[in-house]
């Protein structure tokens, strides 16, 4: 297991615009997303830290905070950018991005474990990624809602702040990569599983906390994809 900074915690709107134009395009890519694999580890989570996090939570104005995924191009990279809202959607914040990435190394092993209702269900959906990308299997199909293909999701303000709630000091953010399996709307025509990409957010315990354990802390809400609340 390895830790890969990134640079900045910024970018510019500019670089935001060009991600996200980047990552809808791969709508269109039939082939494996295999830019969740580097060599032989797995991404598993992005970390966001506090000083940034405190930032984006103290903004005047802010309601919701957004997460949207991009694809830098030049470093064949995925990407996770926050940003915060205001009640009639004008973006009020600059755009943070992850000071690192976590890695996981890929192994038979990977994505195996036990837990207890309700953190059973967050471990699932943890293994069901690992199992997944873990083999490189993952595309398009798992980013394709009723709503069409998802760019990000969206929590209120409070709901973000949920994660912060057990920590005596504001905490590193962990935002999760999980895959939710479940019988979709077509599923007697199909015969097929719907395998849903989202994210859990947890407050970072330590410095060598990737997410990977599930507990009561995990904090998570499917209900707003973007599309539909773009």
């Amino acid at each position: 297991m390895s830790d890969k900074p990134s640079t900045a915690p910024l970018i510019s709107q500019q670089t935001f615009e060009n991600w996200s134009y980047a990552w809808q395009q791969l709508e269109f890519n039939s082939a494996p997303f295999d830019f969740f694999k580097e060599g032989d580890e797995l991404i598993v989570s992005v970390v966001f830290d506090s000083k940034s996090m405190s930032s984006l939570l103290s903004t005047t104005g802010v309601s919701t905070i957004k997460i949207r995924f991009g694809y830098n191009a030049e470093n064949s990279n995925f990407e996770i950018i926050l940003f915060g809202t205001d009640t009639t959607g004008q973006t009020l914040t600059p755009y943070y991005i992850p000071f690192k990435k976590n890695y996981q190394q890929i192994s038979p092993e990977l994505g195996q474990g036990e837990g207890k209702v309700p953190t059973e269900l967050i471990r699932q959906w943890k293994n069901n990624w690992l199992v997944t990308a873990g083999k490189g299997a993952v595309t398009k199909n798992n980013f394709i809602t009723p709503y069409g293909f998802t760019r990000g999701y969206n929590y209120a303000l409070k709901e973000f702040i949920e994660t912060l709630f057990t920590f005596d000091k504001a905490p590193n953010i962990n935002v999760v990569f999980v895959l939710h399996e479940y019988y979709g709307v077509d599923y007697i025509a199909t015969q097929q599983i719907t395998s849903t990409f989202g994210v859990v957010l947890q407050g970072q315990k330590s410095e060598k906390d990737i997410g990977l354990t599930a507990d009561d802390e995990s904090y998570y809400d499917l209900t707003a994809p973007c599309p539909r609340t773009c």
